[in-house]
């Protein structure tokens, strides 16, 4: 394949949306929007940053005012998503925080990427409903690749085997530009192959499909320093991070005859080596590397009676049940919630027995 050339891979379907807006579909939505918002979930990833940088930069070939309103700037290791120069970006994009006091002019469209729950959005969500009540309605458009049901009043494009979202933002992106004579660029392709990579930690995670090894292979020959990603992704520690992990790890424990990884993370070690939220994903994910571990349990404080509860698990070994039971979701190898609690071992105490319940009655039935 020519630079020239956009990539190629098997379109998705969207899902039927419960309530859809007069032009019907969620690419006519997109085309008839002036103005867009992107946003993703807070605390937001490489997944979910990738797909807003790709989106952008497709919109904005298409003519749109966009805007990229999250709930807190991107994390340090994934700002190189934004910066001009990097990874075929000509300019800077600009990552706006969402503030209703500010009073900020609606957008015709928002389109949130990869969660399809809007309790994590509730500031932006009741900024909304209250322009609704007023008779100002702004629709939302879905893409995601995540379990859970959407929102009554919202459009979806959602593709649950997929492996990361831009796996199902690239169907998209492709439409909409070949609608209009155009070809993905090498930003573009960057920003999708950075989610692609992200999700599946390295194609360590591609939901036994050749879809994402499908997509890297058409979006590679358009990025001439794929390596970049992987760098910035995977090789960006500090010795303050290494400090951090070196202390995460001391705290973890195997239990259950060596099936069950358990860490719990405090604030104060969080902020004794200025640590981000989103390192504690680093500490999970290599708790999961122990051989006989199944199962990793990570509890991380937010507040004095806030945790947040992330799970990791390997190939044929569920945690989304566990995550759903406590108000959360995800998928099936990767899932979490956030609770209140005012200690992490009662909090501890209530997840291990589900947790451990998983593990035996699939390690029996093998």
């Amino acid at each position: 394949m020519s630079a020239s050339e956009s990539p190629k891979v098997p379109q998705k379907t969207p899902l039927k949306p419960s309530t859809s807006p007069p032009d019907g579909t969620p690419l006519d939505c997109i085309r008839k929007a002036k103005s867009v918002w992107l946003t993703t979930h807070p605390q937001a990833d490489g997944d979910g940053l990738a797909c807003e940088a790709a989106m952008w930069l497709t919109l904005e070939k298409l003519g749109k005012s966009v805007k990229i309103m999250n709930f807190e700037p991107p994390g340090p290791k994934y700002r190189f998503l934004f910066e001009a120069g990097h990874l075929g970006k000509p300019k800077s994009l600009k990552v706006q925080v969402f503030d209703a006091d500010l009073d900020p002019a609606p957008p015709d469209l928002i389109v949130l990427f990869d969660t399809n729950d809007f309790r994590l959005l509730e500031p932006m969500i009741r900024w909304r409903e209250g322009l609704k009540a007023s008779g100002t309605e702004i629709p939302i458009l879905i893409v995601d690749h995540h379990q859970g049901a959407i929102p009554p009043d919202a459009l979806a494009w959602v593709d649950r085997q997929a492996a990361s979202s831009g796996e199902v933002l690239l169907a998209i992106i492709e439409q909409l530009l070949a609608a209009e004579g155009k070809q993905i660029d090498e930003a573009i392709a960057s920003s999708l192959y950075t989610s692609l990579v992200f999700d599946t930690q390295n194609f360590r995670y591609i939901r036994s499909s050749p879809s994402s090894h499908k997509m890297a292979a058409a979006l590679l020959p358009l990025i001439s320093e794929p390596e970049k990603v992987h760098e910035a992704l995977f090789a960006n520690l500090t010795p303050m991070k290494l400090g951090f992990l070196a202390a995460a790890l001391s705290a973890l424990r195997i239990e259950a005859e060596g099936t069950l990884a358990v860490v719990i993370l405090t604030r104060d070690l969080f902020q004794r080596y200025q640590a981000e939220a989103n390192d504690s994903g680093d500490v999970v994910d290599m708790a999961l590397n122990v051989s006989s571990v199944k199962v990793a349990l990570l509890l991380r404080q937010e507040t004095d009676d806030t945790w947040k509860i992330s799970l990791r698990s390997k190939k044929g070994f569920s945690v989304l049940e566990t995550a759903q039971n406590f108000g959360g979701g995800g998928h099936i190898n990767a899932a979490g919630a956030t609770v209140k609690s005012a200690d992490s071992h009662s909090l501890e105490t209530k997840i291990k027995p589900l947790l451990i319940t998983e593990i035996r009655h699939k390690m029996g039935a093998r």
